[in-house]
């Protein structure tokens, strides 16, 4: 017995069927690729710094946002930004990773303790420095230098060699050696009291001193990325910086 021909409408509704799993099976293999891209990246800042929360996500006009919830979405000096990524800007926010993250097509978050692969056994990336670009400041060397004049907790160090920037003269570089001594110091004390004792007086330091530092090794999109934070920042009230 020969089997019942097979009407258009079936071969329709099959052909429908079928584009459809096609494109669910599309939609869901460019969103694994998408996620495992922004996984591999916020790896990456979290293998420079272990002790600190992050999180990065794609948004609606194409852009990737890279963040952390240290001091309103600051990123520390020592923190290399993968290319392609953006920070956000300098303002004073509040708000838990995903808030402050906003809108997003894809999320990755890390949270300190997570598994993160080996750095051998993942793919180098490319780093840039374009993502810390800000405005440039007015009168930049001069508000730096008021900004750090009595300023309560940073060495005395740091004044001298403010003015020394400033004016364009040389360093020693055994002075620049104890500078980056103190901004170590600085950003382990703050990592050490994060999340819950940041203290914002101690994070305007550290900000301070990577923007000295940036300041003396001629490092002019750090210096205002680092120092516009400050100014961002500086009237936040005590209390913790988050």
């Amino acid at each position: 017995m020969s089997a019942p021909p097979i009407s258009s409408a079936g071969i329709t509704e099959s052909a429908v069927a079928a584009t459809a799993a096609g494109a669910v099976a599309g939609a869901a293999s460019k969103q694994s690729v998408a996620q495992r891209r922004l996984q591999s990246l916020v790896d990456f800042v979290a293998r420079q710094e272990p002790k600190l929360a992050w999180a990065i996500g794609d948004r609606e006009d194409g852009s990737t946002v890279l963040l952390t919830d240290l001091a309103s979405g600051w990123i520390p000096p020592h923190i290399e930004i993968p290319s392609g990524v953006q920070l956000l800007p300098p303002e004073r926010r509040r708000g838990s990773l995903e808030h402050l993250l906003g809108e997003t097509t894809e999320t990755a978050t890390w949270t300190p303790g997570h598994y993160l692969p080996p750095e051998k056994d993942v793919d180098p990336l490319p780093t840039s420095l374009r993502a810390r670009q800000v405005p440039e400041i007015d009168e930049l060397n001069w508000e730096l230098t008021q900004a750090t004049n009595w300023r309560d907790g940073l060495p005395r160090l740091a004044h001298t060699l403010t003015k020394v920037g400033a004016a364009g003269t040389g360093v020693l570089d055994s002075e620049l050696d104890m500078l980056l001594e103190h901004l170590t110091a600085s950003g382990h004390k703050v990592l050490t009291a994060y999340p819950d004792n940041v203290d914002a007086d101690d994070v305007g330091n550290w900000q301070l001193l990577a923007a000295i530092e940036a300041l003396l090794t001629k490092q002019k999109t750090a210096l205002n990325y680092h120092f516009a934070w400050f100014q961002a920042l500086s009237m936040a009230t005590q209390g913790g910086a988050r």
